[in-house]
């Protein structure tokens, strides 16, 4: 039986409202994921801006990181880079707001079984928001680094194009769970008390959108380097003075399936 911990990261904004809603569903998701998958799970955490807060007295097993703050794509090599450190066989990496569904019965106990089978391998409970709630194998890890796509620097969704590049890299070692869950959140990051810190930023959903497109489109092509892509992506906006027409008509019509 492989080893497996459960990674999260997290963040606590100063602000005391938002750090009592962001501390609130974390609290949740550490119930959700063990009344799921059973007391004795593992957790490693990459705790931002935490202070004196501390995991619910019914988490057992914690290995905690504590960073003032890493940012979006820091926090996600960081967590990377712990993970490799550790003994464990596979990261199964979960937002701090997750409500999982069960579609079968047993589907935990299935899911678990499902990494069991595939020890070098990937897979992800949905696409799109992919490593909301994730499977990677210590195998995959030491091949791929997290891509360098900043959220937070208009880059794209780093947590659309990394699963996308496994999936089009490695087909091989992808294998499927999407039958045994389905994926709820507490609260989106379109909320008007909640948003990602992207959309702080002013960020336009479209454009990071229509520039992770672009990361897509040259993986099913075979082209794996995300710095080329980045350079090939800035040269294009770069020429724009404004973006297309399509970026300020709303959320529709920008996604790329594959």
């Amino acid at each position: 039986m492989l080893k497996k911990v459960f990674g999260i990261v997290s963040w606590f904004p100063d602000e005391p409202t938002h750090r009592r809603q962001r501390l609130e569903r974390l609290n949740k998701t550490f119930k959700h994921l063990i009344d799921l998958f059973g007391e004795d799970i593992e957790f490693l955490i990459i705790a931002q801006n935490w202070q004196d807060y501390q995991v619910p007295e019914f988490i057992k097993h914690a290995i905690i990181h504590k960073f003032d703050k890493l940012g979006i794509l820091g926090a996600r090599k960081m967590l990377r880079e712990k993970f490799l450190k550790t003994d464990y066989d596979y990261l199964i990496m979960c937002d701090d707001d997750i409500v999982l569904e069960p579609k079968v019965e047993g589907a935990s106990q299935k899911y678990l079984e499902e990494l069991d089978k595939h020890p070098e391998g990937f897979s992800f409970v949905r696409y799109g928001w992919s490593l909301t709630f994730c499977a990677i194998s210590k195998y995959i890890y030491k091949k791929e680094p997290m891509v360098d796509v900043d959220p937070e620097k208009n880059e794209g969704y780093e947590d659309m194009v990394f699963p996308l590049l496994l999936h089009y890299k490695y087909p091989k070692k992808e294998f499927k769970t999407s039958h045994l869950f389905q994926f709820l959140q507490n609260t989106g990051a379109y909320s008007k008390d909640h948003k990602s810190t992207w959309m702080v930023k002013g960020i336009k959903y479209n454009e990071i959108q229509l520039k992770t497109n672009e990361y897509t489109k040259n993986f099913k092509n075979g082209n794996f380097n995300i710095s080329s892509i980045k350079a090939q992506i800035e040269q294009e906006w770069g020429r724009r003075r404004t973006p297309p027409k399509h970026v300020a008509d709303g959320r529709d019509n920008c996604f790329l399936y594959f």
